[in-house]
């Protein structure tokens, strides 16, 4: 028997049918792989039931829907992944049991966090499976490995976690979180912790994610801009115009595989400290020392004996770039990775979110250098 989840009052819904069909999919594909689906999945589902991507989606909204710009006129790449929030699940078919059993990791992680004890500086706590199996939880269908990693699969990008690691093909998973998570402690229900959700995030972020994907007129190029006849005026040398730079970045692909998602849904916070974690680890893992933030750099790029070269020079400039690229390093982690790891959690404006996003990529493409160092010396003449 299929039983669909009615959202509770207060939470989004799709306006249309369509709308209830593109969730539907994105669950099915998910329960059926226990992948997301990428947007060329559902794109092509549409189109074989007759129906257009483009118009199906401005039934729904950020809040139901992950993966997507705002602005749908930006078609995402075939690659990218659809996921669903917890409310896009509470619209579709037979999710009750993993909802139910995503409320109970909340609460589960709201009661452990204030007694966790670091045992690295900057360390989160983590949620395990074993953490959520209780004698609490009494019906069978909460506790099959599928339910649990599919509960698990949406609470990774809900605000109230911070990530986290899983693994499709052997069902595991793990979820981090930090001091957010302790608004949502004691007896929960999903429409509680969607107004508890709420709350936390604020108004202007809670209306732009309930605003509706569309198709937003493209601004009009000032270059192409048509331009008034008039009477041309005596040219002043001195004031000429200035065009505006506008860059492209393909990001580096370690930082795409953790901060794209997150970015994309809005949470450009988690976007910057997600890609920059992401530097930090690679660094600890090639040099092999449990440490992290700055200290962890002065060791891996610091004199006499720098463990880690990422420099391009070969003259007069190498120790030169070598220094700068420590300080860059120690830099990103003192500037940008440490105030996101121990709050207060602020907010990133996109502009600058994009702009910090280019940073880490170009910091993991330098250890690209590093890496392919190591990988011809150990392939040997």
């Amino acid at each position: 028997m299929i039983v669909r989840t009615i959202a509770p009052e207060g939470m989004p819904r799709p306006t249309g049918a369509e709308g209830h069909i593109l969730l539907d999919m994105v669950w099915a594909y998910f329960s059926n792989s226990y992948v997301w689906p990428t947007f060329d999945d559902i794109d092509r589902k549409l189109y074989g039931a007759g129906l257009k991507f483009e118009e199906v989606v401005q039934q729904l909204c950020p809040a139901l829907l992950r993966g997507l710009d705002p602005d749908i006129s930006r078609v995402p790449q075939g690659a990218q992944q659809l996921s669903l929030t917890v409310a896009g699940a509470a619209n579709c078919n037979d999710t009750g049991p993993a909802i139910t059993l995503f409320l109970h990791m909340v609460r589960t992680a709201a009661e452990i966090e204030p007694h966790f004890r670091p045992v690295l500086p900057g360390q989160l706590p983590t949620l395990l499976p074993e953490d959520v199996t209780t004698p609490m939880l009494t019906d069978p269908l909460l506790m099959g490995r599928e339910v649990m990693f599919a509960a698990a699969a949406l609470a990774r990008h809900e605000p109230c976690f911070r990530g986290g690691g899983s693994n499709h093909s052997e069902l595991t998973w793990s979820l981090n979180y930090d001091r957010g998570i302790r608004p949502f402690v004691g007896k929960l229900d999903v429409d509680d912790y969607w107004r508890i959700r709420e709350q936390e995030l604020g108004p202007v972020r809670t209306e732009a994610e309930n605003r509706p994907f569309s198709k937003h007129p493209l601004p009009v190029d000032p270059v192409f801009a048509p331009v008034p006849v008039t009477t041309p005026a005596a040219s002043d040398p001195a004031a000429e115009s200035l065009e505006t730079l506008s860059v492209t970045c393909n990001l580096h692909p370690l930082i795409e595989k953790v901060a794209a998602e997150r970015f994309s849904s809005g949470f450009y916070y988690d976007a910057v400290r997600s890609a920059f974690q992401a530097v930090e680890h690679r660094v600890a893992t090639l040099i092999g020392v449990n440490e992290v933030g700055e200290r962890l750099m002065g060791i891996a790029f610091g004199k006499p004996a720098p463990k880690i070269t990422v420099t391009r020079s070969t003259g007069g400039s190498l120790e030169s770039e070598q220094n700068g690229m420590q300080f860059l390093f120690k830099g990103a982690m003192g500037a940008l990775r440490n105030p996101r790891m121990h709050g207060p959690d602020e907010k990133d404006a996109r502009d600058e979110a994009e702009e910090m996003l280019v940073i880490a990529s170009f910091l993991m493409r330098r250890l690209d250098i590093e890496d392919d160092k190591r990988a011809a010396a150990a392939s040997g003449p």
